[in-house]
């Protein structure tokens, strides 16, 4: 409950909570079980900006711990963030697999916000953390 932030709902009424609320509702039921192996369909959609970065947290502990994740996301930041493989699927097959610096580095249309706008100056990177820290390094 505190982990996901839920104390401030744990008297409302399921129907009155946001989507957001609803995704975090969720993922605490899944949590309570202690999974070995987690797979997440979307697990950022109705999530606000800041929530996103302690689910990030959240999911590299459990990882830390021992636990495999497989997640499906449209969230190109999250997964360029937080996962240690990214996959794309077409046509219902796997065509490509690589660490997301590999992968959305070299990537024109499947890529971050962060490496379309710096990828002229900077080749790999791929977060806006990349950004700030080559920026930094190279007096920008």
């Amino acid at each position: 409950i505190e982990m996901l932030n839920l104390e401030d709902i744990l008297k409302r009424h399921p129907y009155d909570l946001s989507g957001g609320e609803q995704q975090k509702v969720a993922m605490a039921k899944v949590l309570l079980l202690n999974p070995k192996i987690l797979l997440l369909d979307e697990p950022t959609k109705a999530l606000d900006s800041h929530f996103k970065i302690k689910l990030g947290n959240i999911l590299r502990d459990l990882v830390e711990r021992g636990t495999t994740i497989v997640m499906v996301s449209h969230d190109i930041e999250f997964c360029a963030e937080y996962s240690d493989q990214v996959s794309l699927i077409f046509n219902g097959s796997i065509i490509a697999t690589e660490s997301p610096r590999e992968f959305f580095s070299g990537n024109s249309f499947y890529t971050t916000g962060a490496n379309r706008m710096s990828r002229h100056v900077f080749e790999n990177a791929v977060t806006t953390e990349d950004v700030i820290q080559l920026c930094k390094i190279n007096h920008l």
